[in-house]
């Protein structure tokens, strides 16, 4: 615990220096952004961080019934609280969803006194779900984009290829689905392979036996399973998807608006989806490559000037990002302190 405690703050430092670097890098000058942040009003900046709790409290209820549907027992602000903690735990370790989900997973398992497996699973179900709801706004807006707007040559071959990449990646997730049960069992055994040399190299750790990790990986891919039982639970979380990811791009769209710099939301609806590759990167929350990235977006798609570009970045990442980080991470010490640390002893068929 101590080593990715320190791996973990090792990560922010490197993430807050390379904002500091961001700001200096764009060229357009610290009193330029300077001055375009303190053209936003007060009452703009209450409504942006009310607006930017939104997707926490509408992905919070994905949660509540993806968790009922693996008998999870939860209430529905226990569930916004869970989901809260496990964005916290997304944002502050390296490579987003793939480092932070296992500890939401297990935060789940812990307070809900479930197997890991099925913490893992609803955590990983609304992540999916997410990620399918904001591939299709890209989409929608990305079409729409092209079909009405006048674009340059660069932006539109972008669109197309950011279209194809998204269309190549859904024929994958499908055949992946496909043979999920074979893959299950590739994935434990070749898990099961390492936790041994782990076991052997690293003195008084026990690995578990192959056979275990096998049917844990089992037992989340049924847990998946369970979550797409009930199309009438998965169409109500897949709206709720959708229903945050366009209150992100309304935070967006209100974080320009408060600098009095008007792009359309459709062009807003193509930004928001492309800037969330940028939480794929090794800093925690994609600290500085997003702010990089939705910069050049703005500039690039939207054609807002740099130094408001900056701005609003900076604006909208404190309302959606990083006030719902701090709200989250509270709620994740809460938890610890308030669960017992029982949850996870089941079997997976417990």
């Amino acid at each position: 615990m101590r080593t990715r405690r320190r791996r973990t703050a090792a990560w922010v430092l490197v993430a807050l220096l390379g904002l500091a670097l961001y700001v200096r890098a764009v060229g357009v000058g610290v009193g330029a952004i300077a001055a375009a942040l303190g053209r936003v009003a007060p009452v703009d900046a209450a409504v942006l961080v009310t607006v930017g709790w939104v997707p926490v409290l509408l992905w919070g209820g994905s949660l509540h019934l993806v968790l009922r549907g693996l008998d999870v027992p939860t209430t529905l602000p226990g569930s916004v609280g869970l989901f809260a903690a496990a964005g916290f735990l997304n944002n502050v370790t390296p490579f987003g969803q793939a480092g932070g989900d296992p500890l939401g997973g297990a935060l789940v398992a812990r307070v809900g006194g479930v197997p890991f497996e099925r913490g893992l699973a609803g955590v990983v179900s609304v992540g999916a779900a997410n990620a399918v709801a904001v591939v299709g706004l890209g989409v929608v807006g990305g079409s729409v984009l092209l079909a009405t707007a006048a674009v340059d040559a660069a932006v539109r071959a972008a669109l197309g290829v950011a279209l194809a990449l998204v269309a190549g990646v859904g024929v994958a997730a499908v055949l992946t689905w496909r043979r999920r049960e074979r893959l299950a069992v590739g994935v434990g055994r070749g898990l099961g392979r390492a936790l041994v040399g782990v076991g052997r190299a690293i003195p008084g750790v026990e690995p578990p036996d192959r056979g275990v990790v096998v049917d844990r990986a089992a037992g989340f891919v049924a847990a998946l399973e369970r979550v797409g039982g009930s199309r009438r639970r998965l169409g109500a979380v897949l709206l709720l998807g959708v229903g945050g990811h366009l209150a992100v791009a309304t935070t967006l769209w209100l974080s320009l608006a408060a600098l009095d710099a008007a792009v359309s939301p459709v062009r807003v609806a193509v930004v928001v989806p492309v800037a969330r590759l940028a939480g794929a990167s090794p800093t925690p929350g994609g600290t500085a490559s997003a702010e990089a990235l939705l910069t050049g977006l703005l500039v690039a798609v939207g054609g807002v000037p740099a130094p408001v570009a900056v701005a609003a970045t900076l604006v909208y990442r404190a309302a959606a990002f990083w006030m719902p980080t701090l709200g989250g991470g509270v709620v994740t010490a809460v938890m610890l302190v308030a669960s017992d640390g029982t949850g996870g002893a089941e079997s997976p068929d417990g």
